[in-house]
């Protein structure tokens, strides 16, 4: 029978990153060859390029041409296979023919006479072709791992965009490099040559050709200026800028990030936490593979559907590290130092890592009443001549401004500028009185740096710490039982992360000590000092507000008794031969036309200057 009339259809084309895939051309010309015969008018296209058929959610074309049959643009959708639709698992597949169905619109293949097809025999054909096609990108997905698992333990890069100052080398059978890649800001790849001339640009998308199976790929230094802006986030990491500053300053610059976009601190997070700087090459740090995962060495452990093709951030004991396997861009020990840094930045409280707090004594100031700490609060009082506006910066109680009366009884807020400049008095007169007492500090310091007082080093306390925490794990596996095996869970999980901090603490305690000349410590303690002279000229940065924590134990406000303590670092009396006792500076010299008042443990603040 002639056909009167043409049914309009629409084709649905697909192909992922697999080169022995059907290509896009072949399907269209398919799909056109198979509509014609059928007296089918293609009148629509949607295409999938370069995307996985495992799942719907990733796939635009093909929910957009989900929701436009619904409208009733077609009646028939015609794919070169099924698993170009989809290899999906039966549940989903079949929930998506079902719509379809229910839109009054068929579902064709080119090459499968029975995906259309009603009746038991057509049920089953479908379910056991969708089971085959779903078992396809598993085992695919196992393989790809075990590949890439097998590269890189022959310390070949197994392929990604690469860390930011760092490009991929292909190298041939016989050593020889061939080409280089280098990934630009714009998702571009240049190539260039084995004697650096560029011989191609590929945009973001376009394929780049592969090597053979028989080169490896390896990561070596880029561009200069990216290795050098490389060294100084780690150099501005371990001067106290954090990750915000970091990225501040990269982009005053007019530096591009790895994406062509302005610096963000999480950008610069990532950099400064990958060992790859370091000389290391570390794979399976992260994963969104879609079914399998790599535990404790083996490549065969199934993903939970709820994990499928998510970015899941995988465990350090199922990293991969090949230790000085890649050309390493900052030294090993200033690495560790800078994970130290970090660390403790995560650990500070009341904002004292933050390098967008404006506040001098942020992380130092806290209420002896609810033990809350001290916000910075901008106020707004009164109108100046012409009408602007009078702006003041205080020191509030948190727990009185966030919880009310509940958690702080006593309302108190504290003039910043002056409690700043009493406190910055208090110092300059201990660290800065004269030019020998400085040298006489720097030198005790570094005495006390390397060792020579006969005390406990720092790195005997973190061993003891962590023989502690080791005795602490043996006795709670000792101990296990069924019935509170979620608790030692939770509790052994908190002693491994303390674990690793502690040993973190001790490689860059190591570091520092161990071969350090009494010079580069006198530098140090002389920084520290600098760092004093401009907070009192008026400086706020991060670098101040770490050498005021460096020097500061803690400043505690009672605002029931309107008096207050300022505690010096219990490190800075043996640098600046203080009596331990004295540690508690009291406030002997009010502000001009204040009165005294009496102090607790230390020194007392009058009431109307600083407004307690």
């Amino acid at each position: 029978m002639i056909a009167t009339e043409t049914i309009p259809a629409v084709a649905y084309l697909r192909r992922s990153t697999d080169k022995q895939e059907q290509s896009l051309g072949d399907q269209r010309s398919e799909i056109e060859r198979f509509a014609d015969e059928r007296g089918y008018e293609i009148v629509g296209e949607y295409v999938d390029d370069a995307i996985s058929g495992t799942s719907a959610s990733k796939r635009p074309g093909f929910r957009r041409m989900i929701d436009d049959a619904k409208r009733g643009n077609f009646r028939a959708v015609i794919v070169w296979n099924s698993d170009r639709f989809s290899r999906g698992d039966v549940t989903e597949t079949e929930h998506f023919r079902y719509l379809l169905r229910e839109a009054g619109v068929t579902l064709l293949s080119v090459t499968e006479d029975y995906l259309h097809r009603d009746g038991i025999d057509g049920d089953i054909l479908r379910a056991v072709k969708q089971f085959q096609n779903r078992q396809f990108s598993i085992s695919l997905s196992q393989n790809t791992l075990r590949g890439q698992m097998s590269s890189v333990m022959g310390q070949s890069d197994p392929g990604r965009m690469t860390p930011y100052g760092y490009d991929r080398e292909i190298v041939g059978p016989d050593g020889n490099m061939l080409y280089r890649v280098r990934f630009l800001e714009g998702g571009e790849r240049a190539v260039f040559d084995r004697n650096g001339a560029l011989s191609a640009t590929y945009a973001k998308g376009q394929t780049l050709r592969k090597p053979g199976k028989e080169c490896t790929a390896r990561l070596v230094l880029g561009e200069p200026k990216r290795v050098d802006a490389v060294k100084d986030a780690f150099a501005m990491c371990l001067d106290g800028t954090g990750f915000k500053g970091i990225a501040d300053e990269f982009n005053r610059r007019g530096l591009l990030s790895p994406k062509g976009r302005l610096w963000a601190f999480t950008t610069v997070k990532a950099m400064l936490e990958n060992p790859v700087y370091r000389g290391d090459l570390v794979w399976n740090r992260r994963t969104e593979s879609k079914f399998y995962a790599l535990k404790q060495g083996r490549t065969d452990t199934m993903k939970g559907r709820h994990e499928s093709g998510r970015v899941v951030y995988t465990d350090p004991d199922d990293w991969v590290v090949i230790p000085d396997a890649v050309p390493a861009s900052i030294d090993r020990d200033e690495w560790e130092r800078a994970q130290v840094m970090i660390a403790r930045r995560a650990q500070a409280k009341g904002g004292r890592g933050k390098q967008s707090n404006r506040w001098l004594l942020s992380g130092l100031l806290r209420c002896g009443d609810c033990t809350h700490p001290y916000w910075g609060e901008r106020k707004r009082k009164g109108v100046r001549a012409g009408r602007s506006v009078v702006e003041t910066n205080y020191y509030t109680c948190s727990g009185r401004r966030g919880k009310g009366k509940a958690i702080c009884a006593h309302s108190a807020h504290v003039r910043a500028d002056d409690l700043e400049a009493w406190v910055l008095g208090k110092l300059t007169g201990l660290v800065l009185a004269d030019a020998d007492g400085v040298d006489e500090a720097v030198a005790r310091f570094a005495a006390l740096a390397a060792g020579d007082d006969g005390a406990p080093s720092d790195a005997d306390r973190l061993t003891q710490e962590i023989a502690e925490v080791d005795a602490t794990v043996n006795a709670l596996v000792s101990g296990i039982d069924p019935a509170n095996m979620p608790l030692i869970n939770g509790r052994l999980t908190q002693l491994r992360k303390k674990r690793e901090h502690l040993q973190r603490e001790l490689r860059a305690t190591n570091a520092v000590t161990t071969g350090t000349d009494r010079a580069a410590l006198e530098r140090w303690a002389r920084e520290r000092i600098t760092g004093l002279a401009d907070a009192t000229s008026g400086r706020r940065n991060e670098k101040v507000r770490r050498v005021m924590a460096s020097y500061i134990d803690e400043i505690v406000v009672w605002p029931s008794t309107k008096t207050g303590v300022l505690r010096v670092n219990a490190a800075l009396t043996g640098v600046l031969g203080l009596d331990p006792n004295s540690c508690a500076q009291k406030h002997n010299d009010p502000p001009s036309g204040g009165s005294r008042v009496d102090a607790i443990a230390g020194a007392g603040f009058e009431p109307t200057t600083f407004g307690l």
